[in-house]
């Protein structure tokens, strides 16, 4: 594998990673209104989140070579996730006329 075919498989991972994590965060929120017992739901949220950004960052690691390009292609692709999430689930305001 050339290292730009790595750099954009990290990329996606890391994009991929990214809609995981804020879109269970998103899920998270919406139910948590109605959950009987919501601190759970919270918790249990963030541990399965997490876990899984973590073991998708050391598949990168483990599996695609130590390499740090590869490491920072991934955490990019997160960051650049996160911000399409973020742009995208903003509320936008409505024009009164």
């Amino acid at each position: 594998m050339t290292i730009l075919a790595g750099v954009l498989l990290a990329l996606g991972v890391g994009g991929g990673l990214s809609v995981l994590f804020f879109g269970g965060l998103w899920w998270t929120v919406q139910e948590v209104v109605e959950h009987r017992r919501p601190q759970l739901l919270l918790l249990g949220s963030f541990v399965l989140r997490s876990a899984l950004v973590l073991l998708g960052f050391s598949f990168v690691l483990l599996l695609m070579g130590t390499h740090l390009e590869l490491l920072a292609a991934s955490l990019l692709g997160f960051i650049g996730g996160r911000t399409v999430l973020v742009c995208r689930w903003r509320p936008h305001p409505t024009s009164v006329h």
